[in-house]
């Protein structure tokens, strides 16, 4: 398994090549089985419910202010 890596703020970040830390890609935001999870590799079916849940609402509230923002 893997997937998109993202922050706590659920963005997904990129990198050039040789760059580090990773940055956040402006207004895309990830939750659920597009991210691999914060479980990696190892996770048990169905153990990652929580995880979508907790990151699909921090992307959505990210997402509503930064398009309040843009108004």
């Amino acid at each position: 398994m893997g997937g998109a890596v993202f922050n706590e703020r659920a963005q997904i970040l990129a990198s050039d090549i040789g760059e580090t830390p990773e940055k956040p890609i402006p207004g895309l935001w990830g939750a659920g089985e597009i991210t691999g999870g914060i479980h990696g590799d190892n996770r048990l079916g169905g153990s990652s419910l929580l995880e979508c849940v907790v990151f699909g609402r921090i992307a959505g509230e990210e997402a509503a202010k930064t398009a309040l923002v843009k108004e």
